[in-house]
């Protein structure tokens, strides 16, 4: 397994755990509050601050795992073009949900969740895709 393919399963693990636990405070939450009523913005806030962390901290033991000699090659920039213009894609799609909820004038509550939902599933995304794509030798 490549360097770049470690830190992208860093970013996913940090991504998919993070958000996970920020959607079950959410559903506790909502489960016993109005939803405008929950104070959701500290913990979204500690939700982004964690998940850098767990990132930072994965990416920083890819990297002592790395061998010195090792550098991205032809391979790792194509995946990675490639598999972020996908993740581009299911990002500006997922981002219309937001997008609507605010022409709509829906609560700011869900016009937020929905968009760091988006951002979620499509961290998550890119991750899965980039795998496949150096799965397939791309």
């Amino acid at each position: 397994m490549t360097f770049e393919q470690k830190t992208q399963w860093a970013y996913g693990f940090a991504a998919l755990i993070t958000t996970a636990a920020y959607v079950v405070w959410l559903a506790v939450q909502l489960d016993s509050t109005p939803a405008a009523d929950v104070d959701y913005v500290p913990a979204l806030l500690w939700t982004l601050g964690a998940s850098f962390l767990i990132h930072s901290v994965g990416r920083g033991m890819a990297s002592g795992a790395r061998p010195k000699n090792q550098v991205t090659d032809e391979r790792d920039r194509e995946v990675t073009r490639r598999g972020d213009a996908l993740t581009f894609v299911v990002f500006s799609a997922l981002a219309a949900i937001p997008l609507v909820l605010g022409m709509l004038e829906v609560d700011p509550f869900w016009i937020t969740n929905a968009l760091f939902i988006a951002f979620a599933i499509a961290a998550v995304f890119g991750v899965v895709v980039k795998s496949v794509l150096y799965a397939k030798g791309a």
